[in-house]
C-alpha cells in the first residue's frame, strides 16, 4: 500500500532535510575564527601554557624574514629569547583559522610554536629546534607532507647557517 501524502505540505517534508543544511551554512558563515582563538587552539594542541609564554600575534613579518615565515623569536643583546611572534598572514595560520580548519593545519602551526618555544628557552640552535619540531609532528600523527616540509626547511636553514660567516664580537644578537 502506498504512503498517504494527502494533507502533508511540501514544507513539512523539506524541513527535516533542510534544518541540518541551514545550521551548517549558518555555522560556516560566521566567518573565520578570531586570530586569538586560533592561537589558543594551537597552544592547547602544543600543550603550552599561554600565561607562561611571551607570545604575540603579528600582522606583518619582519623585512629580514625568509619567504614562507610562520613565526619567529626575538632575542636580547645577549642572545637570549625574549618573545615569540606568530605571523597571522602565513598560509598555515590562515588555514588553521578557517571555521572548518583541518587538524593538520593546526598541528603544523602548533609544531612551529613548539619550535619557537624551544628557541625561547634554549637559544638560536636551529638544528635542535627543528628536531624538537619534527618529533612533535611525528608524536601527534602529522601528515607525511608536513614532516617532509619541515625536514626540507631544516636542511635549507642549516645549509644557510654553514655558509654564513661566523658572527663578529660586536654582533647585536638581533633576530634572524
Amino acid at each position: 500500500m502506498a504512503p498517504q501524502w494527502k494533507g502533508v505540505s511540501m514544507r513539512h517534508l523539506l524541513t527535516p532535510l533542510m534544518l541540518p543544511f541551514l545550521l551548517l551554512v549558518a555555522w560556516a558563515s560566521r566567518g573565520a575564527s578570531s586570530d586569538q582563538e586560533t592561537l589558543e587552539r594551537v597552544l592547547t594542541l602544543a600543550g603550552l601554557d599561554r600565561a607562561n609564554l611571551p607570545i604575540t600575534l603579528a600582522t606583518a613579518a619582519p623585512a629580514s624574514a625568509s619567504y614562507g615565515v610562520e613565526a619567529w623569536t626575538s632575542y636580547d643583546a645577549h642572545g637570549c629569547g625574549e618573545r615569540i611572534f606568530v605571523y597571522t598572514g602565513s598560509d598555515m595560520f590562515r588555514c588553521a583559522s578557517r571555521p572548518l580548519s583541518m587538524r593538520q593545519c593546526l598541528l603544523r602551526l602548533a609544531s612551529v610554536v613548539v619550535h619557537e618555544a624551544w628557541h625561547l628557552e634554549n637559544g638560536r640552535d636551529e638544528e635542535e629546534a627543528y628536531e624538537v619540531q619534527i618529533s612533535f609532528l611525528l608524536r601527534n600523527g602529522a601528515a607525511t607532507e608536513h614532516v617532509k616540509a619541515v625536514r626540507l626547511a631544516q636542511q635549507r636553514v642549516l645549509a644557510a647557517e654553514r655558509a654564513r660567516p661566523p658572527p663578529s664580537s660586536n654582533d647585536s644578537g638581533r633576530p634572524r
